[in-house]
């Protein structure tokens, strides 16, 4: 596949991708957010979450991580190397809900085409830029009830 999608396939570049909900940007041409501005904007949303970076040489499918609650239960979100893609682990889905409202943020272009997913990829919302999290659970699609590759099929060729 030659969008973001092809991280739904459980493995990338034979490694296991293990999580829970991810965010993908769809376009092949577009990036959501550098890791630099990823863990700066981490730390604005969640005051003294932990981060952690690893350098280009590592070889990561991931580049950095926000830890939200750093001495307890967390949630960790990650921003992959290619800047296509942030994954979280650890949320239920209404706090997967309220990142995803985020991370749309971090990106407002109207042109990037950003969605929200699980990992089963059983449904998805679209998210436009200026989506509240309310909207984000009232616009997802089931799909067992819409077929992403029948409706989106420029995402899955």
């Amino acid at each position: 596949m030659r969008s973001g999608l092809r991280y739904f396939a459980g493995k990338v570049r034979g490694k296991i991708v293990g999580v829970n909900y991810l965010y993908p940007v769809l376009s092949s041409e577009d990036t959501l957010i550098d890791v630099e501005a990823f863990l700066r904007e981490g730390q604005r949303k969640w005051p003294g979450c932990k981060t952690v970076q690893w350098t280009a040489e590592e070889d990561r499918l991931t580049d950095a991580r926000l830890i939200t609650i750093p001495d307890g239960a967390s949630t960790i979100i990650s921003h992959f190397t290619d800047g296509r893609l942030i994954s979280v682990d650890g949320a239920d889905f209404e706090e997967a809900v309220e990142i995803a409202a985020w991370v749309r943020s971090l990106n407002p272009d109207p042109d990037v085409v950003l969605w929200f997913t699980s990992s089963a990829f059983d449904g998805h919302t679209v998210l436009t830029p200026g989506i509240t999290p309310q909207q984000v659970l009232e616009q997802w699609v089931d799909h067992r009830e819409h077929d992403p590759y029948v409706e989106y099929p420029q995402y899955f060729s």
